[in-house]
Parts: C-alpha cells; sequence; structure tokens
C-alpha cells in the first residue's frame, strides 16, 4: 500500500488543518506539509520550504525541484479521491515556468480536472506564500490510475 495513500486519507480522517508529509525521502527534503484537501473537488493544497540544496546558482530554486513539487500536487489531488488498493502514476507532465522562484516558502494547489477508471487529468500552479498568489509555474498532468499489490484484485 502506497505510504502517501495512507497519510492522505489520515488527514482527511482526522480534518487536520495542516501536517507535515514525512512518508516519502524527497516530501522531506522539500519540507512538505499538507495545509488543505477538498475531496469533493478533488483538490489540494500542499506548501513547501526547500532546503538549500535545491538552489542553483542563480540564487533560485532549480526547476527539477518546482516540477516535483507541483507534480506532488497534482498526484495527490488524485490520490486523495482513490479508494485503498488503488494509487496512480504520472505518465506525461508539462510544466510551464512563468518567473524566478527565489528561495522561500511555496503553496502549491493542485486540481483533478477529470478522473475516469484508468487516467486522471489534472493542473497545478505554485505560488511564493505571501505573495498574493503571484504564480511562479503552473502544470498539467496526465496520471495513470493503477492497482497497489496489497490489493489485485480490483
Amino acid at each position: 500500500m502506497n505510504p502517501d495513500w495512507i497519510d492522505l486519507q489520515r488527514f482527511i480522517r482526522e480534518g487536520q488543518t495542516a501536517a507535515t508529509l514525512t512518508s516519502n525521502p524527497m516530501s522531506s527534503a522539500l519540507a512538505m506539509r499538507m495545509e488543505r484537501i477538498d475531496v469533493a473537488k478533488g483538490e489540494i493544497a500542499l506548501s513547501f520550504e526547500p532546503q538549500d540544496l535545491f538552489i542553483q546558482g542563480a540564487g533560485v530554486l532549480q526547476g527539477g525541484a518546482v516540477s516535483a513539487m507541483l507534480d506532488f500536487a497534482m498526484a495527490f489531488a488524485v490520490m486523495a479521491t482513490l479508494p485503498e488498493g488503488q494509487s496512480c502514476a504520472t505518465s506525461s507532465l508539462n510544466i510551464s515556468f512563468l518567473r524566478p522562484a527565489p528561495k522561500g516558502r511555496y503553496v502549491a494547489v493542485g486540481e483533478t480536472e477529470r478522473r475516469g477508471k484508468a487516467l486522471a487529468f489534472t493542473r497545478a500552479r505554485l505560488y511564493q506564500e505571501g505573495t498574493s498568489e503571484r504564480v511562479v509555474a503552473t502544470a498539467t498532468s496526465l496520471l495513470a490510475l493503477i492497482q497497489t499489490e496489497s490489493n489485485p484484485s480490483r
């Protein structure tokens, strides 16, 4: 079973207002927190404060870190709506970098546009916290819905 799914379900069940996500090394390195989930809308807000190792030579976040933040938001928006025994995997990811992302705390909002039996279509935006949602990057992705090994009969 996907440990990220387990953390998402606990967050939903307990009605938390914010929680640190440490279910995988990348989310820990990005200092990721779940801020809010709206399962009915298929939307999630995650905040991040990447460590210095994600800052490139020009003093801004490296594009791969920005991409990872957006990818997490989109995957988690879908994963929060999936039943036990299902997960998702990114099949395609398109990023638009709109402006430099200086070191700081960021919020990624992921939304599920459409989810079928095998695929989900998503979008996300990333902005620096406290900047009135001045977006630094946007993304769209296609996620494949997959069965986990713990429940192969579904």
